[in-house]
């Protein structure tokens, strides 16, 4: 059965170590079907996985109502960045109203938004943070003696947080194949990793989060698209796209395994080269029915040869003028 679009709300409640992104919340996805359900559920579910059909899809949460701006010249957005007092602000605008995914990329300045303008539109006054970060200071112990251990068993290091204001929510879009996991099964799965905890310091009470029921998404769609906006970082090599109209950042992660895997002795995952989320490819053929792009990964991990990586993204349609070559 084709993939069908989903979305759900996520609310922070507590701090984070580690960004939310759609590749990391698919990995601790596997990890939370194999605690529930068992290995042999987690085999069916990843069957044809690198062969690109995946069971899930998981797209980087944003704030509600906004998207990620697409990795564009200023100028294909319709911004102006030739006055230098204006970049800074321009640069700010990072955020996109989902509303504008009905129009050109061209008329997407009218609806390019800051951290302040995101923050104005949910209620909050003018000089409130959406999010602010913080060093903390941590050392290791030496479990024996319960002390941080002196010359060389001192070993200091810091840990950036992440705390949310507590009116942010994020939505959370996912691509579900729901014949092999259910919408109300994905939902307790992943209120499972919010439970515990998402990414570093999760022992710690880093990394909490609530999600609701997922809930059909229809987003808009402009009359003639011809391009994609990604959702989470990908992996599109190996695709046909139009080199000219296709933009992107790079993105490398350096992956660890997670949860019992930690203690297999060689927590370290081979570096992966991705197209950061916000990505605008052009395919040679624009297909409307497709939702998403990339392929699953796999060969990335000696500990676990069977580890595979999310280098799949969601997608939205969206339109690129064809003057633009």
């Amino acid at each position: 059965m084709p993939l069908q679009r989903f979305i759900a709300r996520l609310t922070p409640r507590s701090a984070f170590a580690t960004p939310l992104r759609g590749d990391l919340l698919f990995g601790q996805l596997v990890w939370s079907v194999l605690h529930t359900f068992g290995d042999a559920a987690l085999n069916r579910l990843l069957d044809g996985y690198t062969q690109g059909q995946p069971f899930a899809v998981i797209g980087d949460p944003f704030p509600t109502d906004h998207l990620p701006r697409p990795t564009l010249p200023l100028h294909f957005l319709g911004l102006n960045a030739s006055d230098p007092k204006m970049r800074k602000a321009i640069k700010n605008r990072r955020w996109i109203a989902t509303n504008a995914l009905s129009m050109p990329l061209s008329e997407w300045h009218q609806h390019a938004r800051s951290e302040i303008d995101v923050a104005e539109a949910i209620g909050l006054p003018k000089d409130v943070s959406l999010w602010k970060n913080q060093i903390r200071g941590h050392n290791s112990l030496d479990r024996r003696t319960g002390t941080t251990g002196t010359d060389s068993g001192f070993a200091p290091f810091e840990r950036e947080l992440t705390w949310f204001h507590p009116q942010l929510n994020f939505e959370l879009p996912i691509l579900l194949d729901t014949e092999r996991l259910s919408p109300q099964d994905c939902q307790q799965l992943l209120a499972r990793i919010g439970q515990s905890g998402y990414g570093k310091e999760a022992s710690s009470g880093a990394g909490k989060f609530e999600i609701s029921e997922l809930t059909p998404w229809q987003p808009p769609c402009p009359s003639q698209p011809n391009s994609w906006l990604t959702l989470a970082p990908c992996a599109p090599q190996g695709d046909k796209w139009q080199p000219l109209r296709s933009f992107y950042s790079i993105h490398v992660r350096f992956g660890r395994h997670g949860d019992a895997a930690v203690k297999s002795g060689n927590p370290w995952k081979n570096p992966l080269l991705l197209a950061e989320t916000g990505a605008l490819l052009t395919p040679q053929e624009f297909d409307p029915e497709r939702l998403f792009v990339g392929q699953g990964l796999t060969g990335i991990s000696r500990a676990i040869p069977t580890t595979v990586h999310q280098g799949y993204a969601p997608v939205l349609p969206t339109y690129l003028s064809e003057a633009i070559s």
